[in-house]
């Protein structure tokens, strides 16, 4: 990554993993509220396959981005103790 300036750096992994986790988990959100808005109005079977797709995809990705940030948290501290 680079910067253009000397005070920029890099974020570590596990921040960027953290703030995608919380991206996606909004965009999930907002496609289960809008999904679940929308949907009456519709009243069709395919309603839900568009739920788990609009809302459940986004959902997985953050939960993905979530527990690798917290891994890459917790192997980060585990080095740091044991040097």
């Amino acid at each position: 990554m680079s910067t253009t300036q000397t005070y920029q750096y890099p974020k570590p992994l596990a921040v960027v993993l953290g703030k995608r986790a919380a991206l996606f988990l909004f965009i999930g959100v907002l496609g289960f509220l809008l999904v679940k808005i929308v949907g009456p109005v519709l009243q069709t079977g395919p309603e839900y396959v568009v739920e788990a797709a609009v809302s459940g995809i986004p959902l997985l990705i953050a939960a993905g981005c979530a527990v690798s940030a917290l891994a890459l948290a917790v192997v980060h501290r585990a080095r740091h103790k044991a040097v």
